[in-house]
């Protein structure tokens, strides 16, 4: 599909980076989510503080070694699990 369409679908560029990125301790999974085509990539990892050495610190100097330009979107997880929500609280 990817090559019939003339975009990639994981191009080689996010490949190496992506390559990268799973070498570095901490990082359980990393991927091109939906159709791919040079738009997005993402790293599951494991929280291990804020230091120097933190997985995330480990990344972005993974990141500025390569020609792709990343910008970091940052998400966690809830450690309180599943949550039964009021809609009251919810629907203005």
């Amino acid at each position: 599909m990817g090559t019939e369409s003339c975009v990639p679908i994981e191009p080689e560029s996010q490949t190496s980076l992506l390559d990268a990125c799973l070498q570095v301790d901490g990082v359980l999974i990393a991927g091109v989510p939906g159709a791919g085509g040079f738009d997005a990539i993402f790293c599951v990892i494991a929280n291990d503080g804020d230091g120097e050495g933190s997985t995330f610190r480990r990344l972005l100097d993974v990141w500025e070694k390569r020609e792709i330009r990343v910008c970091p979107l940052l998400a966690g997880g809830e450690r309180s699990g599943i949550l039964l929500e009021e809609l009251d609280h919810l629907v203005a």
